[in-house]
């Protein structure tokens, strides 16, 4: 009888243990919508900034534009 409620506590543990790595496995499943967006915002982030330096580069030619220091 011991060696059956052993046997029992280590299935249960087994069961518990494959059952949390079920649920973490779905939600890093369903989180995968929100790193597509993630994926989405940082490319259109890029395209923009690659927008700014070259709209930059035609004001500035031949070098890069300072920002003025306010004196206090």
């Amino acid at each position: 009888q011991s060696d059956m409620q052993s046997w029992e506590e280590q299935s249960q543990g087994a069961i518990y243990t494959v059952e949390y790595a079920c649920s973490a496995i779905k939600s890093m499943t369903d989180s995968s919508v929100y790193f597509k967006s993630i994926d989405s915002l940082l490319k259109h982030s890029i395209a923009l900034k690659e927008q700014l330096n070259a709209a930059q580069g035609r004001r500035y030619p031949g070098k890069t534009p300072k920002n003025p220091q306010k004196s206090q």
